[in-house]
């Protein structure tokens, strides 16, 4: 069976959508939402003092893990990592990159890991910290949508800067990050393979998982995102189908979260992150009203993540409800969101 849509102005031809193979069970450490408790001890003003992309320099660490009444350490690797929030104009904390040491891993919630992305909170201020609670959140709504996409596990911890200019008391900070799956175990758990591709066409894609993505991201208010160059898209290959799968990843230029460095491109007819833009492909209104209706059927599962995320300010979840809420409003309007698809029609 055949169905057909409009993609950047042409009629293209595409099969329904396929069988995919049913996800595996999360690695162990994907398998809770219960935040982790954990303490870091590293030398993070050498580590922040370095942030050349092209020369890493790893730092030793030690990272308690306590579960209960009992405590593991487990000597890992840190390196900074990312683009943006990578200066230090932007952020004073870096993002990190964590190396386990393996076999001293097992029996912790890290067994088996290499390594992980870390998403931490950026500067001191308690308002970075809750839009930390908001990306992980935003993660957990796409997990919630689809299982092609990035499992996450907050942690709550305790930084020892042990490297402190001072020679006394070693500096401490407490904080919630969170751990992002890696990208070939998320392939793997969905029963394919992330595919390391340079660039891509919308021709490439399964029509309804693009479908998907888009909406999600307008629903967040992402524009920080392009199929084209894979900017923030990561792409699954299931053996036997022709078509990719896109993965949408890193919101922290959401409007939802509305971080304090976020803003959006220049070339966008936009001038906030809080405006939503349509960057999907041009739909007919009717072609996408069943993936609107299908997060509309989602609305209050959507919300209730975010109210129960620990740690969370509940102003900052009024805000968070309040701006989704704008979404799944004019999601039931279709001449309201007819017109969100203008943008993209219009620049096809």
């Amino acid at each position: 069976m055949l169905v057909r849509l409009s993609l950047l102005g042409l009629l293209v031809a595409v099969p329904a959508q396929a069988q995919l193979p049913t996800p595996k069970e999360p690695e162990r450490l994907f398998r809770s939402r219960e935040p982790l408790d954990l303490t870091l001890l590293a030398p993070l003003k050498t580590l922040f003092k370095n942030r050349d992309t092209l020369n890493k320099k790893p730092v030793e660490a030690v990272l308690v893990v306590r579960e209960g009444t009992s405590a593991d350490s487990i000597p890992v690797k840190l390196e900074t990592r990312g683009h943006y929030r990578l200066k230090s104009s932007t952020c004073r904390f870096a993002p990190l990159k964590v190396y386990f040491d393996k076999p001293a891993a097992k029996g912790t919630p890290f067994r088996g890991q290499g390594s992980l992305k870390l998403i931490t909170h950026c500067n001191d201020n308690k308002k970075y910290e809750q839009n930390v609670l908001v990306e992980e959140g935003v993660y957990r709504v796409y997990n919630l949508l689809t299982p092609l996409s990035h499992r996450t596990r907050l942690a709550h911890i305790r930084y020892v800067i042990i490297d402190d200019e001072d020679h006394g008391t070693p500096k401490e900070i407490t904080r919630y990050g969170f751990f992002l799956e890696d990208d070939d175990a998320m392939g793997k758990r969905v029963g394919g393979k992330e595919n390391m591709v340079p660039s891509l066409a919308l021709s490439d894609l399964d029509v309804d998982q693009v479908d998907l993505m888009s909406v999600f991201e307008y629903m967040v208010g992402n524009t920080d995102w392009s199929v084209y160059a894979l900017h923030n898209v990561r792409v699954v290959q299931f053996e036997g189908l022709s078509f990719f799968y896109p993965v949408a990843y890193d919101f922290d230029f959401s409007g939802l979260v509305n971080a304090p460095y976020a803003v959006p491109d220049y070339r966008l007819p936009i001038k906030n992150v809080r405006q939503r833009l349509y960057r999907g492909p041009c739909r007919k209104l009717e072609e996408l009203t069943p993936m609107l209706q299908r997060f509309i059927g989602q609305k209050d599962s959507i919300e209730a993540i975010f109210r129960d995320q620990p740690g969370i300010d509940p102003k900052r979840v009024e805000d968070v409800v309040e701006y989704l809420d704008d979404f799944f409003e004019q999601a039931a309007s279709p001449k309201d969101f007819d017109r969100a698809l203008d943008y993209a029609c219009r620049n096809r």
